[in-house]
């Protein structure tokens, strides 16, 4: 285990829970630099939500909870200061290889274009992927699934990041796209630290580093990875090698429920306990811009209708931007201190540009009156994330940031290639008219974040 002074990544009792209920306890994790860390446990034990709640991509949710210390290189966890992560769906769905090689690079605007070029092959050489330096123009979503994840992982290490989370890589792969990505891991490792969560037993062999078990809201053992499979130490490690899982209750769980002989719960803190239920929104919303813009789901899908228009209630939102062809009821809706606009569009499909952008300006329109905007389709997804997506681009982001920004809020915001394709159409369409008055970035005050 490396000094906290040598570590890239220091947790300390660190926690997280959404609603009343508890993820993860008390989570002590020290991660050194150029150190790759194999994340392992039990199916639902919460590697995946510690992953997302340190890269920040929890944060949009209102009803999470978290206690506890967290430093990345020696300061505490920000937006500006963060690790990176690369999620197991990993489609980025946008624009060509080129460009999503460039988009996250700092140095981009000082390359001309045949230099950019040249650094997307270097790039490409360096992570394996030496048939993509001919295929620079190839649309990404075209490329088979292991050439997605694997350029995603090396896009997100060529802008430099000092630490990288990766959720589950080789899930899903032929055994060859697997191993390939495994190896480009192991060279990573030299450059960068990595925390990788893996369940295959013989890919966390190959890939090597350090193994860290959580079962149970905490971490169970830590060992390289040798030792933990061939010689592990705690009785559920040994049944994690024998199964490829082990019977550890919930933070939350009571005692008197559990069967005899089972281990007790490691309860979470007294500081899990304090928390304020009146700032719960429905299920399923999210924050774009906390206190301004949301998306959320159909008040009435997941709950009764009141219910859920009381959680927007809670929440302060008073503005509904509805993406659905049915009208919500205007008295139940002034019950709880909301209004609605009403743009339809179809399900799974994108609205056409200049529909885009009359939504764009009504969103601005009403938040400039002060108004907290939800915008919802049926089940908050598609329709919602596309909006908000383009809501973005029309306030100057460039398309492939607009779709990563509103992936790593919820990976399901966008779903049809037609709405991601629609994305990269919109920023050409608002470039070609941000000269008009009226229309695009140009003409356009960005709401502050």
């Amino acid at each position: 285990m490396s000094a906290a002074t040598d570590a890239v990544l220091v947790l300390e009792g660190f926690g997280v829970a959404f609603r009343e209920r508890t993820i993860l306890s008390s989570i002590d994790l020290r991660i050194a630099d150029r150190e790759c860390v194999v994340l392992l446990g039990p199916a639902g034990t919460g590697k995946s939500t510690l992953l997302r709640t340190i890269a920040g991509h929890n944060n949009a949710n209102p009803s999470m909870r978290i206690w506890g210390e967290a430093s990345y290189l020696g300061r505490t966890l920000d937006e500006g200061n963060r690790p990176v992560l690369v999620g197991q769906s990993a489609r980025l769905m946008l624009a060509s290889v080129l460009e999503n090689l460039m988009s996250g690079l700092p140095e981009r605007g000082s390359l001309t274009p045949a230099q950019q070029r040249e650094t997307a092959a270097r790039v490409l050489e360096a992570a394996d992927l030496h048939e993509l330096v001919a295929r620079l123009d190839d649309q990404v979503a075209d490329l088979p699934l292991g050439r997605q994840r694997h350029l995603a992982i090396a896009r997100a290490a060529a802008a430099g990041c000092r630490l990288l989370f990766i959720d589950e890589p080789t899930a899903g792969l032929p055994p060859a796209d697997a191993a390939l990505l495994l190896r480009y891991l192991g060279k990573l490792a030299g450059r960068c630290a990595l925390l990788v969560v893996l369940h295959n037993q013989e890919e966390c062999r190959e890939l090597g580093g350090r193994a860290v078990l959580v079962a149970g809201g905490v971490v169970r053992e830590t060992q390289t990875i040798p030792r933990f499979f061939d010689a592990p130490d705690s009785g559920l490690a040994r049944d994690f090698v024998r199964s490829g899982s082990c019977d550890a209750p919930s933070p939350d769980a009571r005692p008197e429920d559990l069967a005899e002989g089972s281990l007790p719960p490691v309860p979470p803190p007294p500081a899990a306990q304090r928390y304020v239920s009146d700032a719960f929104g429905p299920r399923g919303f999210l924050w774009l811009r906390p206190g301004q813009l949301a998306g959320t789901p159909r008040p009435g899908v997941f709950f009764d209708a009141p219910v859920d228009l009381e959680a927007l209630q809670r929440v302060g939102v008073n503005l509904l931007v509805n993406l659905t062809d049915l009208a919500g009821d205007p008295a139940q809706l002034a019950a709880f201190g909301l209004a609605e606009r009403q743009f339809p569009i179809r399900d799974m499909t994108a609205p056409a540009n200049d529909y885009a952008e009359t939504i764009c300006r009504a969103i601005d329109e009403e938040l400039a009156r002060g108004k907290v905007v939800a915008v919802h389709c049926h089940a908050g997804l598609g329709r919602t994330g596309t909006v908000l997506a383009a809501w973005l681009i029309w306030h100057g982001q460039p398309a492939l940031d607009a779709l990563e920004a509103v992936r790593r809020i919820d990976a399901r915001w966008v779903q049809s290639r037609e709405q991601a394709d629609f994305l990269g159409a919109f920023a050409n369409h608002l470039a070609r008219g941000a000269s008009t008055p009226g229309q695009g970035r140009g003409s356009q005050k960005p709401v502050a974040p």
